[in-house]
Protein backbone atom coordinates (compact mmCIF):
# COMPACT_ATOMS: atom_id res chain seq x y z
CA UNK A 1 0.00 0.00 0.00
CA UNK A 2 1.32 3.37 -0.71
CA UNK A 3 2.29 5.77 1.78
CA UNK A 4 -0.06 8.51 1.11
CA UNK A 5 -3.08 5.78 1.28
CA UNK A 6 -1.85 4.53 4.76
CA UNK A 7 -1.47 7.89 6.60
CA UNK A 8 -5.21 9.15 4.74
CA UNK A 9 -6.25 5.72 6.48
CA UNK A 10 -4.78 6.69 10.03
CA UNK A 11 -5.96 10.04 9.99
CA UNK A 12 -9.46 8.81 9.27
CA UNK A 13 -9.69 6.27 11.61
CA UNK A 14 -8.04 9.05 14.33
CA UNK A 15 -10.75 11.47 13.46
CA UNK A 16 -13.37 8.90 13.99
CA UNK A 17 -12.09 7.93 17.15
CA UNK A 18 -12.23 11.13 18.58
CA UNK A 19 -16.00 11.64 17.43
CA UNK A 20 -17.11 8.74 18.83
CA UNK A 21 -15.13 9.65 22.25
CA UNK A 22 -16.97 13.37 21.75
CA UNK A 23 -20.30 11.88 21.05
CA UNK A 24 -20.37 9.20 24.19
CA UNK A 25 -19.03 11.83 26.64
CA UNK A 26 -21.58 14.40 24.87
CA UNK A 27 -24.59 11.89 25.47
CA UNK A 28 -23.74 11.03 29.08
CA UNK A 29 -24.12 14.63 30.09
CA UNK A 30 -27.31 15.18 27.92
CA UNK A 31 -28.96 11.68 29.81
CA UNK A 32 -28.16 12.95 32.93
CA UNK A 33 -31.71 13.50 35.04
CA UNK A 34 -32.34 16.87 36.30
CA UNK A 35 -32.83 17.33 39.99
CA UNK A 36 -34.09 20.08 42.12
CA UNK A 37 -34.09 19.78 45.65
CA UNK A 38 -37.13 21.99 47.34
CA UNK A 39 -36.85 22.73 51.35
CA UNK A 40 -40.22 21.05 53.28
CA UNK A 41 -42.99 23.80 53.00
CA UNK A 42 -43.55 23.50 56.47
CA UNK A 43 -42.61 26.48 58.07
CA UNK A 44 -40.84 28.59 56.30
CA UNK A 45 -41.58 32.07 58.17
CA UNK A 46 -39.65 32.12 61.25
CA UNK A 47 -40.99 34.55 64.21
CA UNK A 48 -38.46 36.94 64.75
CA UNK A 49 -40.12 37.63 68.44
CA UNK A 50 -37.97 36.86 71.18
CA UNK A 51 -39.40 33.57 73.36
CA UNK A 52 -39.09 31.78 76.66
CA UNK A 53 -36.56 28.72 76.36
CA UNK A 54 -38.21 25.88 78.26
CA UNK A 55 -37.02 22.26 79.03
CA UNK A 56 -39.71 21.12 76.79
CA UNK A 57 -38.63 23.59 74.40
CA UNK A 58 -34.94 22.21 74.46
CA UNK A 59 -35.85 18.92 72.78
CA UNK A 60 -35.04 18.58 69.31
CA UNK A 61 -38.81 17.73 67.36
CA UNK A 62 -39.76 14.29 66.96
CA UNK A 63 -40.45 14.99 63.09
CA UNK A 64 -38.75 14.23 60.22
CA UNK A 65 -38.22 16.40 57.43
CA UNK A 66 -38.19 15.59 53.94
CA UNK A 67 -36.54 16.93 50.42
CA UNK A 68 -38.86 16.54 47.87
CA UNK A 69 -37.17 15.49 44.57
CA UNK A 70 -38.79 16.86 41.57
CA UNK A 71 -37.58 15.26 37.78
CA UNK A 72 -37.81 17.01 34.65
CA UNK A 73 -39.51 14.18 32.51
CA UNK A 74 -37.30 14.36 28.81
CA UNK A 75 -38.49 13.75 25.87
CA UNK A 76 -39.40 9.81 25.33
CA UNK A 77 -39.00 9.28 29.18
CA UNK A 78 -41.58 6.86 30.77
CA UNK A 79 -42.14 5.89 34.57
CA UNK A 80 -40.27 3.28 34.41
CA UNK A 81 -37.26 4.96 32.94
CA UNK A 82 -37.40 7.60 35.93
CA UNK A 83 -37.82 4.80 38.12
CA UNK A 84 -35.04 3.04 36.33
CA UNK A 85 -32.85 6.13 37.59
CA UNK A 86 -33.67 7.22 40.83
CA UNK A 87 -34.26 3.62 42.31
CA UNK A 88 -32.32 1.50 40.10
CA UNK A 89 -35.27 -0.79 38.83
CA UNK A 90 -38.17 -0.50 36.21
CA UNK A 91 -41.07 -1.56 39.37
CA UNK A 92 -40.88 1.70 40.55
CA UNK A 93 -42.82 3.26 38.37
CA UNK A 94 -46.42 2.54 40.85
CA UNK A 95 -44.82 4.46 43.50
CA UNK A 96 -44.10 7.62 41.29
CA UNK A 97 -47.50 7.66 39.54
CA UNK A 98 -49.18 7.06 43.06
CA UNK A 99 -47.17 10.49 43.99
CA UNK A 100 -48.09 12.46 41.00
CA UNK A 101 -51.61 11.06 39.83
CA UNK A 102 -53.08 14.72 40.01
CA UNK A 103 -50.79 15.02 37.45
CA UNK A 104 -51.39 12.34 35.40
CA UNK A 105 -55.58 12.21 36.12
CA UNK A 106 -55.66 9.86 32.59
CA UNK A 107 -53.03 7.43 33.73
CA UNK A 108 -49.21 6.70 33.79
CA UNK A 109 -49.49 6.79 29.17
CA UNK A 110 -49.91 10.62 29.40
CA UNK A 111 -46.51 11.74 30.97
CA UNK A 112 -45.18 14.61 28.81
CA UNK A 113 -41.77 16.12 28.61
CA UNK A 114 -41.49 19.25 30.37
CA UNK A 115 -43.25 17.93 33.26
CA UNK A 116 -42.32 18.27 36.31
CA UNK A 117 -42.98 15.18 38.57
CA UNK A 118 -42.12 14.19 42.31
CA UNK A 119 -39.87 11.61 42.84
CA UNK A 120 -40.86 9.77 46.48
CA UNK A 121 -38.99 8.24 48.77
Amino acid sequence: MRKDVKTGMLAGTGLCLAVAVWFCVHQQIVEQPRIEFLPPQDNLEADTAPQTITAEAKKPPAVKTEILRIHIVQPGQTLSDISKIYYGTNLGWKKIYEANKEILPRGPDTIKAGMKIAIPE
